[in-house]
């Protein structure tokens, strides 16, 4: 179990910077659309074993990835945010319902979606706010699973 814990953290920090770089004028935004997807994959076979379900998922969560439900060049309302961290929630919906992980998948939705929220309304700096954001999107992907032989 510390092995999962080590390589979350890892994937996670990796998905926070991933998030940030895609959110920059420096770099691509392919590097949040095609990298915290990648990072899920990973921390998903890591804690719930590879399933054929993570490629949707995957699909989804680049899409997810791509907007932030408001028009071009108007300031985010919290109900933009919201709709962010359900759509990286619901991003997992294909893997939920083939491999049966109901439980996992709500848990994780009904931390993912007011976490995504209140970080993005709270915190003012956008920098820390993309980091935390593409976090806590890979770190609850571990929220309710039980590890493979425990």
């Amino acid at each position: 179990m510390i092995y999962e814990i080590i390589i979350t953290v890892l994937c996670s920090i990796l998905s926070g910077i991933m998030y940030r770089m895609g959110g920059s004028d420096t770099y691509n935004t392919k590097w949040r659309d095609l990298g915290c997807p990648l990072m899920m994959v990973m921390t998903m076979s890591v804690w719930h074993h590879w399933h054929w379900s993570l490629i949707p998922s995957y699909g989804l969560m680049f899409g997810s990835l791509t907007t932030y439900f408001k028009k071009k060049g108007t300031d985010a309302k919290w109900y933009n945010w919201m709709l962010v961290g359900l759509a990286l929630s619901m991003s997992m919906l294909p893997y939920a319902y083939f491999t049966h992980s109901w439980k996992w998948f709500w848990i994780r939705t009904s931390i993912l979606t007011p976490a995504i929220t209140l970080w993005s309304q709270l915190v003012g700096n956008a920098v820390v706010e993309e980091v935390g954001r593409g976090v806590f999107n890979n770190i609850t992907l571990m929220l309710g699973v039980k590890t493979k032989d425990v």
